[in-house]
């Protein structure tokens, strides 16, 4: 069994706050928002929210065509709600923003 560490909160809570450096909301949106990275071989991680249960479900793909395959088949049935994060972009899908006429052959 490894040896237990004690948690020492109270020395960090005692620090007055005067000793930290401020962090502001906008630094923390540029530096964990807008600074991703994904690895070189991920082309894009798809997050998928059902929108009855709320359940999430977590895609990495490798390969575009493959991305593309799963965002087809879930604005197909339009059952939930995407976060799409690319090298590039982070792209939010409602199904309510897909037009009436959607179809497989865009």
């Amino acid at each position: 069994m490894s040896k237990y560490f004690p948690n020492k909160w109270r020395r960090y809570k005692d620090i007055p706050a005067d000793k930290f450096e401020p962090l502001y909301y906008e630094d923390v949106m540029e530096w964990k928002v807008a600074g991703w990275e994904l690895p070189p071989d991920v082309v894009c991680v798809i997050r998928a929210r059902n929108l009855e249960t709320s359940s999430i479900e977590e895609h990495v793909y490798k390969r575009q065509h493959s991305a593309e395959a799963k965002i087809r088949n879930y604005m197909t049935y339009k059952s939930h709600e995407l976060v799409i994060c690319s090298e590039d972009a982070l792209y939010y899908v409602h199904p309510d923003q897909i037009g009436e006429h959607f179809n497989d052959d865009d």
